[in-house]
């Protein structure tokens, strides 16, 4: 029975280890944060990722939590709308929306209920060393200085954007480059409910390139962004500072003021615990593996959340390469080199960021001017409903093969 390391419990860790196990492999997947410990925010199921959930009997249950978000409609500083786009048709809103964490655990549990799937949390990888048939990885157990080292034949990294399991797989050439900034910053967090936050999310521009945004979540919850589509050296010292307040008071700096409901944003910002702030990024590799370890989904290639196609990616990702190593069992390295050569195009087609790069400016502009151009288009493109005709990007589904 081959013995398969995932590092990283999130979406593609847990598709994979479901689909491994059903196919004889022995799956030991770790995390470094305590069970129950999941944060993020709205994510989309579609296309592809639909029909992968589907085959794994999950979709039902994925529907039963949605958000039940209508679609994305557009205010000015007193809250006035000018203009709204029904789910499914914008790009923006889809039609099954759900929580992350939500997502997370429903996979989670799936995997879990297999006999050779084993969780363990509070764990990080120290180091990796191969042979040419085997991986020998250090273990650290968090509050426990010892270290212990298991032997698995395959290991697979999938923690993250800045995955430091990654750093240790990749030649230093290719580890320093493969993180890409788009110039752009983004606090994702969850504030207290209020009637008004349903069932719309609503999306509040103002000049400096920055955007607030409100995504109905729960009855008590609902999602928040505070996004800054410009480099700004602040922002970025306070990301890789990872000091959480330092990241919310500069944030709220940035906002202060600036109308509709930042202000109540702003405060359950400062007061909430599942707070994330990141500089958006992507991964950008010519290969995604080395040896007997592979890269998944956001560690190989993460197209940030501009493209809205991360989770599309990171389930897609971990069927195709579970479909590779259960037809090539014995020869790892054949799997991967597949893997990648199926995965890259359509990683290809879903990463670029759309209007050539140039999306995160035209839709915040720098100055008030610009904030009206902004303003005036949506609200021709609502009332004539010219969002019926716009193909919704990365909406095309990939010719899955069975498992």
């Amino acid at each position: 029975m081959p013995r398969v390391i995932i590092v990283g419990a999130g979406i593609a860790g847990s598709v994979l280890a479901y689909w491994l196990d059903k196919y004889g492999f022995h799956v030991v997947v770790i995390e470094r944060s305590p069970p129950g410990n999941e944060s993020g925010q709205v994510i989309d199921v579609e296309g592809s990722a639909e029909e992968i959930v589907k085959r794994m009997g999950l979709l039902e249950q994925i529907q039963s939590r949605v958000t039940h978000e209508a679609g994305i409609r557009f205010v000015d500083e007193s809250g006035r709308e000018f203009g709204r786009f029904p789910a499914g048709n914008s790009g923006i809103s889809k039609e099954i929306e759900i929580m992350r964490p939500a997502l997370a655990d429903i996979l989670l549990a799936a995997a879990d209920s297999f006999p050779h799937v084993e969780f363990r949390n509070n764990r990080t990888v120290q180091s990796i060393h191969q042979t040419h048939s085997k991986v020998l990885v250090e273990i650290k157990e968090r509050g426990n200085e010892n270290l212990s080292q298991e032997e698995f034949d395959i290991l697979v990294a999938c923690d993250g954007l800045r995955s430091p399991t990654r750093d240790m797989i990749l030649p230093k050439s290719q580890r320093e480059s493969c993180v890409k900034s788009v110039n752009a910053f983004a606090a994702f967090f969850s504030i207290p409910a209020e009637p008004r936050d349903r069932p719309w999310a609503t999306s509040f521009s103002r000049p400096g390139r920055r955007a607030a945004f409100l995504k109905p979540q729960t009855e008590k919850e609902s999602s928040a962004y505070l996004t800054v589509a410009k480099h700004d050296q602040r922002l970025r010292d306070a990301r890789e500072s990872r000091d959480v307040k330092r990241q919310k008071d500069i944030v709220a700096e940035i906002f202060e003021g600036q109308g509709w409901e930042v202000e109540r944003i702003v405060k359950g910002m400062m007061e909430t615990k599942n707070f994330y702030f990141e500089e958006i990024s992507q991964v950008k590799l010519e290969k995604w593996s080395q040896g007997r370890c592979v890269l998944l989904g956001d560690t190989a290639y993460c197209p940030s959340p501009l493209t809205g196609q991360g989770t599309k990616l990171a389930i897609l990702g971990a069927y195709i390469l579970a479909a590779k190593l259960v037809k090539d069992i014995d020869n790892p390295e054949k799997a991967f080199e597949q893997y990648d050569k199926d995965m890259r195009p359509y990683v290809n087609k879903l990463q670029p960021i759309p209007l050539g790069g140039y999306l995160p400016k035209l839709l915040n502009p720098d100055t008030a001017w610009g904030v009206w151009i902004l303003r005036t288009i949506v609200s021709w493109l609502s009332w004539f409903k010219v969002w019926k005709y716009v193909p919704v990007p990365g909406n095309e589904s990939y010719t899955l093969p069975e498992l």
